[in-house]
């Protein structure tokens, strides 16, 4: 049932031979995106570094305060005996740690050390980036508006990470260009 005979191979063979090199990307892109989206669940994968730090105790909330901003997790925080150094272990997602260091020592005002990052591992992401309230139960638990692009972006994790690449790529989003507009402004002056 899904597996072709030799008969079949051999004109596909023939097929691509007589294809241009364009022609072939243009084909597979529509074969990798059909088959991306024809998967049951479309999930994103997102790596993780393992963070460790060194911050005095009173600047110790302003800490945590960057990480949960970043959606950074705590794994450990102990005490340095005899001192008032806390070590704390964090991951922090890959996507969020550009300019860590600087907000980190800026918020707690140089008593946290300079971040030690590694990669620690990939995980992937629980929610889905194309999803919309299909059911009945789910529009009246999420409402109408979540269909909308402002409050998806919000809460959709995926999907950000989905339209930040297309707006570095020069690709179409889903945004409204025109949020709250009362009266069209003319550029054209008055005489």
């Amino acid at each position: 049932k899904d597996s072709l005979n030799k008969r079949d191979a051999e004109t596909m063979t023939a097929s691509v031979k007589m294809l241009f090199g364009f022609q072939i990307s243009k084909i597979a892109k529509i074969a990798f995106r059909s088959a991306l989206l024809s998967a049951p669940t479309v999930r994103l994968v997102e790596g993780y570094f393992k963070c460790d730090l060194q911050c005095s105790s009173d600047q110790l909330r302003n800490l945590y305060a960057v990480l949960s901003k970043r959606r950074g997790i705590v794994l450990s925080d102990e005490v340095v005996e005899g001192t008032d150094l806390f070590i704390i272990s964090a991951l922090l997602p890959v996507v969020m740690s550009s300019g860590f260091s600087t907000e980190l020592l800026s918020k707690t005002s140089g008593a946290a050390t300079a971040p030690l990052l590694s990669f620690s591992h990939w995980s992937v992401l629980k929610t889905d980036p194309f999803w919309r309230p299909t059911t009945e139960e789910e529009r009246d638990e999420h409402g109408e508006s979540y269909a909308s692009y402002e409050r998806d972006i919000k809460g959709n994790i995926g999907r950000c990470y989905i339209d930040d690449v297309r707006k570095r790529k020069g690709l179409a989003i889903e945004e409204k260009l025109v949020v709250n507009a009362e009266k069209q402004r003319t550029l054209k002056r008055n005489k």
